[in-house]
């Protein structure tokens, strides 16, 4: 499976913290790097959301309301490595989902 197509898994099957797309890199490719990993993940999910493929939410963790992300500050909340982390309980954190259209791209991947 390809990186492209993990990541936008994990956006259609729910809404996914950016620190799950490093671990799920991290399945494909086990002696990687996990910085490499990170800024690997970093490079899909900015060019998926500029593209209108995923979009991001604020989320109360665990697993609590989500708000969305105006896309123009969106990117820039992707470069921050603090954004990557996995958070812990009662702080906020940053996930992704796909949208209707990256959806539509997942199922044209071979």
């Amino acid at each position: 499976m390809s990186d492209l197509k993990a990541l936008l898994w994990l956006g259609i099957e729910d809404y996914s913290g950016l620190w799950e797309a490093v671990w799920q890199l991290k399945s494909l490719h086990p002696n990687a790097l996990e910085r490499e990993l990170a800024v690997r993940a970093r490079s899909i999910l900015i060019d998926l959301l500029k593209s209108d493929l995923v979009a991001l939410y604020h989320c109360q963790e665990p697993y609590g309301a989500l708000a969305a992300i105006d896309a123009e500050l969106a990117v820039g909340l992707l470069t921050d490595e603090r954004a990557w982390e996995a958070p812990e309980a009662n702080a906020v954190s940053i996930r992704y989902s796909a949208t209707p259209s990256g959806e539509d791209l997942y199922a044209s991947l071979d």
